[in-house]
């Protein structure tokens, strides 16, 4: 039994490192699609995110949103900011207006969807591939 127990937490750290290699391309993926700049600064207060966007090349943690280009965040708690917000949680990307897409996994896929008149309003576009990805409405 305990050779069990320790075969599902090894599997798990596996698994939720995949995971976040994935998170990780897909983020990279997104910013440089909505922003033509080569450094970005990114303002997130969510750990996982931070842990995440940590590591990826061009990307400097700022400590104010109000200094960031974009903000990384979970939740609506950026109000005040008013910055481009990418969202993971689909439930709050439908009622924030500053947030210009969502990132978030469903039934084991990854979706990402923008909102154009939300993107627009920040003045920016989805280059690329991912310009699949936007949609007039933003839910």
């Amino acid at each position: 039994m305990k050779y069990f127990i320790f075969l599902l937490i090894s599997l798990s750290t596996i698994v939720s490192g995949a995971d976040s290699h994935w998170e990780k391309m897909i983020i990279e993926k997104i910013l440089q699609s909505v922003s033509n700049q080569k450094e970005l600064t990114i303002y997130t207060q969510d750990e996982e995110i931070l842990k995440i966007v940590k590591t990826i090349n061009n990307i400097h943690m700022v400590h104010s949103c109000q200094k960031a280009d974009f903000v990384l965040s979970t939740l609506d708690n950026t109000s005040s900011c008013h910055k481009p917000v990418l969202l993971f949680s689909y439930n709050e990307y439908k009622h924030t207006p500053d947030a210009i897409g969502v990132f978030f996994w469903q039934k084991g896929r990854p979706t990402i969807r923008f909102s154009s008149q939300r993107l627009k309003n920040f003045g920016l576009h989805v280059d690329g591939e991912l310009s699949k990805f936007v949609t007039a409405k933003a839910y």
